[in-house]
């Protein structure tokens, strides 16, 4: 007899009443569910009062999932079932529940559970935010491969050849994976050195943008064409990058070229008026403020005007920097000193 002879056969040897038995446990276990998760939840952790947080726990939905499956796992052997199918909802049974544990630990360490800053603190997890949510990925990961590992356990399969079996491909798995080994060996590095964090925005090789996520094998950038890039770790590693979000100033430097034949007087003049301007300004920083006669050019009187100032915002910077060009010139002109460009005397013999 096949199984699906079997189970028209069970149809027929159970009654109306049997079914509609049936039926109810698994109505009564789907609707009591959510309030026996709540309630057990409330049991173990006294803390948690307010219902919103409840199901926000990391074991709130696979409790209430676990009564439905429980539900339908009593209506079931409620009936009469034949061997063959009453060991596989026995075994079915088993492992959605080795899922829905997994799932439950799993939970534990998912930034969307108000479970993980208490496991981060029971775990003693320090560093930044790309460091833990890193570790906790990894446990999650664990977690269900030791899943996986009971699953196939509980179909019957031999884990010591299973075992055996990788052993033998470990050769060409480890080749195969060498990349994905080093982006992870570097993924550690960069995460334990922190030269970045989520939402920096960086500067590498030729690309810039902000960091928008950190994982196991690359960081993903979102340029200014608002473009998601992912770059391998080892890439990052091996690069010089350049984080402008942990600037402390950003530097102004800009060089006057003023006519040769400006009065000395006047340049000296001149000199004076900037750096008293420098320092009258707020977004200055007044410990390294450089105005200087530099050199004769070809073209001119070179002045160089270099500051730091606390503005490290790049659009910020930007108006600054606008408004310090407008603040000199409008003093340079007050002055009457003709500012020249770089120019090139073209001779075109006739």
């Amino acid at each position: 007899m096949t199984f699906f002879d079997e189970f028209i056969d069970t149809l027929m040897k159970n009654s109306t009443t049997d079914y509609v038995v049936a039926i109810a446990i698994i109505l009564i276990f789907t609707i009591i569910g959510p309030a026996l998760s709540s309630f057990l939840l409330k049991l173990f952790h006294v803390k948690e009062k307010r219902l919103l947080r409840i199901k926000r726990h990391a074991f709130y939905k696979p409790l209430k999932s676990f009564f439905s499956v429980l539900g339908i796992y009593i209506a079931l052997r409620t009936l009469t079932l034949p061997d063959r199918l009453a060991l596989f909802i026995e075994k079915a049974f088993r492992i959605l529940t080795i899922i829905l544990v997994a799932n439950a630990s799993s939970n534990l360490f998912s930034s969307n559970s108000n479970s993980y800053e208490r496991v981060q603190k029971l775990l003693n997890f320090t560093g930044n935010d790309a460091l833990i949510g890193f570790v906790a990925k990894l446990i999650r990961v664990i977690i269900y491969i030791i899943a996986g590992f009971i699953i196939v356990n509980e179909l019957g399969y031999d884990l010591s050849g299973l075992v055996a079996g990788l052993g033998i491909f470990s050769a060409v798995i480890a080749l195969a994976a060498q990349d994905l080994a080093k982006n992870i060996i570097a993924g550690c590095s960069i995460i334990t050195d922190k030269p970045f964090d989520v939402g920096d925005y960086i500067e590498l090789n030729a690309l810039s943008g902000t960091v928008e996520d950190i994982t196991f094998r690359s960081i993903r950038i979102r340029n200014v064409e608002n473009q998601v890039i992912v770059v391998p770790n080892s890439v990052i590693s091996t690069s010089t990058l350049i984080n402008y979000t942990k600037m402390q100033k950003r530097r102004y430097f800009l060089t006057l070229t003023l006519e040769h034949s400006t009065d000395l007087n006047k340049v000296l003049e001149l000199l004076e008026k900037i750096k008293s301007l420098l320092f009258a300004h707020d977004n200055v920083l007044q410990d390294n403020i450089k105005v200087y006669f530099n050199t004769f050019s070809s073209n001119g009187i070179d002045i160089s005007i270099d500051f730091y100032t606390d503005i490290v915002d790049y659009a910020e910077y930007l108006q600054f920097k606008q408004e310090m060009n407008y603040e000199l010139l409008d003093l340079i002109q007050k002055e009457n000193i003709k500012i020249i460009h770089n120019a090139q005397t073209v001779y075109v013999k006739s």
